[in-house]
């Protein structure tokens, strides 16, 4: 609650009660979409945090030679063994 003050007019009173409904509507309006641009740069973080950690995961496989969860060096795969 916001007191507005006392004013002689119902006319005064009503352009003051307009004017500071403007103001605080601005504000919210501001606020809000500063919570906006912060949760989209934190959307955008997260999408790039994820993706890195897929493309590591990828490459982790990509580099592992394993048979029946035995890792087999190169030379053993050239080897036949």
């Amino acid at each position: 609650m916001i007191w507005l003050g006392n004013f002689v007019t119902a006319e005064d009173a009503s352009k003051n009660y307009e004017s500071k409904k403007i103001e605080f509507e601005e504000l919210v309006m501001a606020k809000s979409a500063k919570n906006v641009q912060i949760s989209e740069k934190s959307d955008q973080e997260s999408c790039v945090t994820d993706e890195f950690e897929e493309k590591s995961s990828m490459s982790v496989d990509e580099n592992r030679n394993t048979s029946n969860g035995v890792e087999e060096s190169d030379e053993e795969l050239t080897m036949g063994t």
